[in-house]
């Protein structure tokens, strides 16, 4: 049965250790239902993500990044990217390729969408392409040697 997703408006405060101080958030996040009314709140996502669920880690990224707190969509990104989330690779190459919540850099950039093609669809295949294009060789061979790096590490 296909499920239809029904969005409401729910305000969650949350608390959310980075860089070893705890930081209170209070954002709106949209609450998702199905057609049974079985809801999956943010809430749940965001202990499950601090339990170390990379989708539920990529769901509160998401959720960060529709409020444009882009510290807090990249802290779950490279949560989820690291266990190998193919989309959480996306989002934070695209992060690095335009210099959404942290500086341009390429050779990050291109470390996380190789990992996100080499795994992911087209989308992936083709945002890695379109950052080939814009890169130097020496950023290229750079930034090969630090994805093989990362690879061998899982």
């Amino acid at each position: 049965m296909t499920s239809v997703v029904i969005a409401s408006l729910m305000a969650i405060p949350l608390t959310v250790a980075t860089g070893g101080a705890d930081r209170a958030q209070h954002p709106y996040f949209l609450q998702s239902a199905t057609q049974t009314n079985k809801p999956v709140g943010i809430s749940q996502r965001f202990k499950r993500a601090q339990e170390g669920d990379a989708a539920s880690q990529l769901v509160v990224g998401m959720k960060y990044l529709e409020l444009q707190n882009y510290d807090q969509a990249l802290h779950w990104f490279e949560k989820s990217a690291a266990q190998g989330n193919v989309e959480a690779q996306m989002y934070l190459g695209d992060a690095y390729a335009r210099g959404r919540g942290v500086s341009i850099d390429f050779v990050k950039a291109h470390m996380w969408l190789s990992l996100a093609a080499a795994k992911g669809g087209d989308e992936a295949k083709n945002r890695f392409q379109y950052l080939l294009s814009k890169m130097t060789p020496g950023q290229i061979a750079k930034a090969q040697r630090v994805a093989d790096d990362c690879a061998s590490r899982k």
